[in-house]
């Protein structure tokens, strides 16, 4: 049976680009040499890893940010891939900056650092950070999206509150040049590869040894708190530094302690890059 779809209806949105910010010619002590892979979340883009890639390159690391297969594009393309396609695009991210950098940390925003924690396990990438990064949502539908995709295709997402609240915060900093670039349904077949992708990042947290920040917020709506309980008792990590939010949602990178995230981003990394 032959694959038929509408090309056109499938181009990059404004603002969902990935982004590689060189900091070779950024410093004087050669940070340019360490390289920082900034993976978006889930339905997401790269749009909202950008203020903190930009805090990482402004102190001269080199900063890439991927955009993971179906993202940024209309959920039927998100529909059609696996949690492995987006795994693919976190080490395709780990390979470009081992080309040019002697050192590579991964730092993820929700399924996102669900992805660099799995890129941790499996001995990818020098160092973690999980920013809200989920082993099990308390959604009961989670566990039964493999049978409901075959009879409903989408679900809706939640009302534009994160949105507006990026909005606001763009206001506050005087910028209307970035937003948050997501979408407004979640397919759910790609919420059934989102449950199976959590299993394994699960199953494999006792091999991550590498340096591992977790950072977590006590009101996000999506991700439970307790998931950083969960994920720092099962680590085997030696290094393993736990950060806890009382103010922000789910999109950290883009909320209200946000500068406070920056700093223990740059904290962390900037105390092992020898």
């Amino acid at each position: 049976m032959g694959f038929k779809t509408n090309l056109q209806t499938y181009h990059i949105a404004r603002g969902a680009e990935p982004f590689l910010l060189d900091g070779g010619k950024n410093n004087d002590a050669n940070h340019g040499e360490i390289g920082v892979l900034c993976v978006h979340g889930f339905t997401a883009s790269p749009e909202e890893m950008r203020w903190l890639g930009e805090h990482l390159h402004a102190r001269g690391l080199t900063v890439y940010g991927p955009r993971l297969a179906g993202h940024g594009t209309d959920p039927a393309q998100m529909g059609r891939q696996r949690w492995l396609d987006w795994y693919e695009d976190v080490l395709d991210g780990v390979a470009l900056l081992r080309t040019r950098c002697r050192k590579v940390f991964a730092v993820g925003l929700s399924m996102g650092g669900s992805l660099c924690l799995l890129a941790a396990a499996t001995g990818q990438v020098d160092g973690a950070v999980a920013l809200a990064a989920p082993v099990y949502l308390d959604v009961p539908l989670m566990r039964f999206t493999p049978l409901i995709k075959y009879a409903r295709r989408y679900r809706k997402g939640k009302p534009g509150d994160l949105d507006d609240r990026v909005r606001a915060i763009q206001r506050e900093l005087g910028r209307d040049d970035y937003g948050r670039v997501a979408y407004g349904i979640t397919p759910v077949a790609a919420a059934a590869q989102l449950q199976a992708l959590m299993r394994v990042v699960d199953e494999h947290l006792p091999a991550i040894t590498v340096p591992l920040l977790l950072v977590y917020s006590k009101v996000d709506q999506t991700v439970p708190y307790g998931n950083l309980a969960r994920i720092a008792a099962r680590v085997t990590s030696a290094d393993l530094v736990q950060r806890t939010l009382e103010r922000s949602g789910h999109v950290l990178t883009q909320d209200s302690e946000r500068a406070a995230i920056y700093d223990w981003v740059w904290e962390f990394l900037s105390a092992r890059l020898d």
